[in-house]
């Protein structure tokens, strides 16, 4: 499925990149390397639980924050709608996947199974810069 211009997948599983992203797994564990240049001014964890009937995080869009999204364990339904295309999609993120959401693109997600997720952004968490959306209806 091709990504909305304002979706960005990719997966850090493998060896540094030109973005010196990437990931070591040996003895000691696993390091992931997620991002790597200026600082980001946002860091949090999220846990997905599968629940019964599905219930979702997120139903929202931002107009002006990015964020990154990256996967440690479980998988992840994403759905995303484009308010400028109206382009519509939806994704499933497995560990190792990154993905980024460039604002006016309205997300949710719900856990397949148990995952645990960090989302990053450059800018602090405005709530103003919040706006729900209702995937009902897109």
């Amino acid at each position: 499925m091709a990504l909305s211009p304002k979706a960005r997948l990719k997966r850090i599983d493998g060896p540094f990149d030109a973005d010196n992203e990437g990931t070591v797994v040996d003895a000691r564990g696993t390091l992931a390397q997620i991002v790597d240049g200026p600082a980001f001014r946002h860091l949090v964890y999220i846990d997905l639980r599968v629940t019964d009937p599905p219930v979702y995080r997120g139903s929202h869009y931002h107009e002006e924050k990015t964020e990154v999204f990256y996967i440690i364990t479980g998988r992840v339904e994403v759905q995303l709608v484009d308010l400028d295309t109206g382009w519509t999609g939806s994704l499933t993120l497995t560990p190792g996947d990154k993905l980024t959401l460039l604002p006016r693109l309205a997300h949710r997600f719900r856990a397949l199974e148990y995952a645990q997720v960090i989302e990053i952004s450059p800018v602090p968490y405005d709530p103003t810069d919040v706006y729900l959306f209702d995937f009902t209806d897109p």
